[in-house]
């Protein structure tokens, strides 16, 4: 005679115990987009405009091309009845992107590479005026705005030599990543309370 009972079925599945790392680290970076979120909602109703998206992305580290950031990001996350973004559809896609890498900004190497393109003779420097050129014809970019070329100049140029004729691009790579990595390790140690600098 066989039995009529059912098999014995596995007990239910215990809930994955929450990393405690993990979770200080989803609470940190949660911390972290909303206080980037809160310097463009000027209202306070927890909504900013589409063309401030890019803008707090980079400064959260993030950095889609203008093309994607059109094209992908905005219809996902934008209300087209307003015209708006709201922090939680933001916070969703930060999250995402955040923990995923997904617009970490290029390596130096990659960066470099780059550089090297429009180097071709090896000199080790581009010319403002070349590089003013191809940045604004967005030629294999988004065309900087008149204010992007002007702030990226002035970051770009030799500050010992004062010549602002050319970029020598290591120097201004090795700058570029020290600061993004000092802004970004800023960032985080704020959002921990930690001692400010």
């Amino acid at each position: 005679f066989g039995s009529s009972l059912p098999p014995e079925s596995p007990p239910p599945a215990m809930a994955a115990p929450v990393n405690p790392e993990s979770e200080q680290r989803l609470q940190t970076l949660r911390h972290v987009i909303k206080e980037a979120f809160s310097f463009f909602d000027k209202v306070g109703n927890q909504t900013v405009f589409p063309e401030d998206v890019g803008i707090i992305m980079r400064y959260l580290g993030q950095f889609p091309q203008q093309t994607e950031l059109v094209d992908v990001i905005l219809p996902q996350i934008q209300n087209d009845d307003e015209n708006v973004v709201t922090f939680q559809a933001f916070e969703e896609l930060m999250l995402r992107c955040m923990l995923d890498h997904k617009y970490d900004p290029d390596d130096a190497e990659t960066l470099l590479a780059a550089f090297h393109v429009l180097d071709p003779d090896d000199k080790g420097w581009i010319d403002t005026i070349q590089m003013r050129d191809y940045l604004s014809s967005g030629s294999g970019v988004g065309a900087f705005t008149e204010k992007e070329m002007n702030e990226f100049l002035e970051f770009a140029k030799d500050k010992e030599s004062g010549d602002s004729s050319k970029i020598y691009y290591e120097d201004y790579v090795a700058k570029l990543y020290g600061t993004v990595e000092k802004h970004i390790e800023q960032l985080y140690q704020d959002a921990r309370g930690g001692p400010k600098r």
